[in-house]
């Protein structure tokens, strides 16, 4: 039961003021915005309270949001952060990464005028929030932290590494339910039930310990895992694990793939496929942890039967073929089994790897020219040419905001222009006189291939999967990706994670590039309305006007 009522965009309405909340399950991004035509010069920001209720509408907590910046009149208050009701937010939009699964929270936006040292709040925009769950969507979507380098991870654990906190805490806030949510899956296995496995990294020891206790359970295990060429470490830790913990008898190599890229199971009862779980995890302590990754939980029987079909294949090891000679030509069966998929309603689209063609390219280059008002993209390792080429496509005004990692910088040199801005990880020492991030604790990378379009808008779009957007991973590794169009919910929940990654980085990239010199100068909030000028500025070289209006649902 809830309050408020579940829905995955919110609007709230002031007077000259709106609101629009995009809901997640641990997060909520809300935006704002106001008549442009209205006098801004007294307007300091806005302050938002978060009061926090129980399902039969008593109140459990009020608090005010908090950030760091404060006005120079008030440099001496104590603490690092600071209430936003005496240091008021001078932007136009917040996120909240704070919020419990299946709860309720009203939001209500001040804006304040006055001076610095006599605020005055005005009547606030009400947004009432409801946070989704597994249980409310058509399928569970699981998304990790997936960094150390973040000033949360330091207040909670210092420097220390995930394996040196007692009771796996570290890894579980880390994981925050993506590595439980495979531990979960596994455990649903039955004596006389299956589960068919492709991974690209099996190299978790805590998986492979669990699929041991099942295997001598009485439960039929079948793992498929990357042998091919150009891999050999890969290769080499995937064998070591099987040995140590006796799967031999059920694992089976997939050496006739450039790369056996997959990364999902399949729970069999009775011969029939009844559960999938899959996404862009690995299973290893970097992929759980480290890295940005997610998993979803499916039943949905006809994108069940397609997997069981397409892993059928896999496991026969059939070699990729160049020339349509031969029936058994591995690309040809899959196209078979795609061109046999019956409609359904959760997954509008499923896509499998290898094909002869550029399959999941021309769907992603078609969803990124489609868009009305926004693109987010998380492409880790490469940005083929024809995404380029659609992202350049697009009119101005649509904002297209991506993530990739150090490896594939070059791929977004000169995308940073108009409302196009790419960020790759970064790390921040120190910012405003303290110690920011922690440590790097393994290899931190942007590991998500996820594809969102207007979020916002009346017909959303997610593309998600393990394929890395490239064209090898078209034409020559084994991967698979999922198109979802319509469901404001899941493309909700993923969005607000893409927010909230972007976010991490962007601000760390513009801190190190622009304050580079003294990271320890503290910086003040303007003590009039002025800094809200670039966001009413058409002509501005800024992305921050058309972020103003996307953000705040005027698509």
């Amino acid at each position: 039961m809830s309050y408020f009522p579940l829905l995955p965009v919110v609007r709230g309405k002031q007077g000259v003021f709106d609101a629009t909340a995009l809901v997640g399950i641990h997060s909520v991004i809300l935006s704002w915005n106001m008549d442009p035509s209205i006098d801004r010069s007294d307007l300091l920001g806005f302050a938002i309270k978060r009061t926090t209720f129980l399902t039969d509408g008593t109140i459990m907590e009020m608090r005010w949001l908090k950030g760091q910046k404060r006005f120079k009149a008030n440099e001496y208050d104590t603490g690092f952060n600071v209430n936003s009701f005496s240091a008021p937010f001078q932007r136009f939009r917040w996120s909240d990464y704070s919020v419990s699964p299946d709860s309720d929270y009203l939001y209500e936006i001040f804006p304040v005028t006055g001076t610095p040292l006599n605020l005055l709040l005005l009547s606030p925009i009400a947004v009432p929030v409801h946070t989704y769950d597994q249980k409310f969507l058509p399928m569970e979507i699981y998304i990790n932290r997936g960094v150390t380098s973040a000033l949360a991870y330091y207040e909670r654990f210092k420097d220390q590494h995930p394996s040196e906190v007692a009771n796996q805490a570290a890894y579980h806030w880390l994981s925050r339910g993506l590595k439980e949510s495979l531990i979960a899956f596994l455990s649903e296995a039955l004596p006389g039930d299956s589960l068919n496995i492709a991974i690209y990294e099996f190299h978790d020891e805590e998986i492979a310990v669990q699929l041991s206790e099942l295997k001598n359970k009485g439960v039929i295990i079948q793992l498929l895992y990357h042998a091919g060429d150009g891999t050999k470490n890969t290769e080499k830790k995937n064998l070591s694990i099987i040995k140590k913990y006796n799967l031999e008898g059920c694992s089976i190599k997939r050496t006739n793939a450039k790369l056996a890229h997959n990364k999902f199971v399949i729970l069999v009862k009775n011969n029939v496929p009844v559960k999938l779980w899959t996404g862009s995890a690995n299973f290893s302590e970097a992929a759980f942890n480290f890295q940005t990754n997610f998993s979803v939980v499916l039943e949905d029987p006809i994108v069940l039967q397609a997997y069981q079909q397409y892993y059928n294949l896999l496991v026969q090891d059939l070699a990729r073929g160049r020339k349509n000679k031969e029936i058994d030509f591995i690309q040809d069966q899959i196209q078979s089994i795609l061109d046999n998929l019956s409609p359904n309603t959760k997954v509008s689209k499923t896509l499998f790897s290898p094909l002869r063609g550029d399959a999941i390219l021309e769907e992603a280059s078609s969803l990124i020219k489609s868009a009305q008002s926004a693109v987010f993209l998380s492409t880790p390792f490469a940005m083929d040419k024809s995404l380029i080429d659609s992202l350049n496509s697009n009119e101005e005004r649509i904002i297209e905001y991506g993530l990739v990692n150090t490896t594939a910088k070059k791929k977004i040199e000169g995308q940073n222009r108009s409302n196009t801005r790419f960020y790759t990880p970064t790390r921040l020492e120190t910012y405003l006189g303290r110690r920011w991030d922690a440590k790097m604790f393994g290899n931190h990378k942007i590991h998500a291939k996820t594809l969102i379009i207007d979020p916002w808008g009346e017909n959303p779009a997610i593309l998600f999967g393990s394929a890395n957007f490239s064209q090898a991973s078209c034409r020559y590794n084994d991967e698979n990706m999922l198109l979802v169009k319509g469901n404001k919910e899941i493309v909700s929940v993923f969005t607000t994670e893409f927010i909230r990654m972007f976010d991490h980085y962007k601000s760390r990239y513009f801190i190190n590039n622009f304050f580079s010199d003294d990271n320890n100068q503290i910086r003040y909030l303007e003590d009039n309305g002025s800094w809200s000028d670039i966001y009413f500025k058409k002509t501005a070289r800024s992305h921050k006007y058309r972020d103003r209006e996307v953000f705040s649902g005027l698509i």
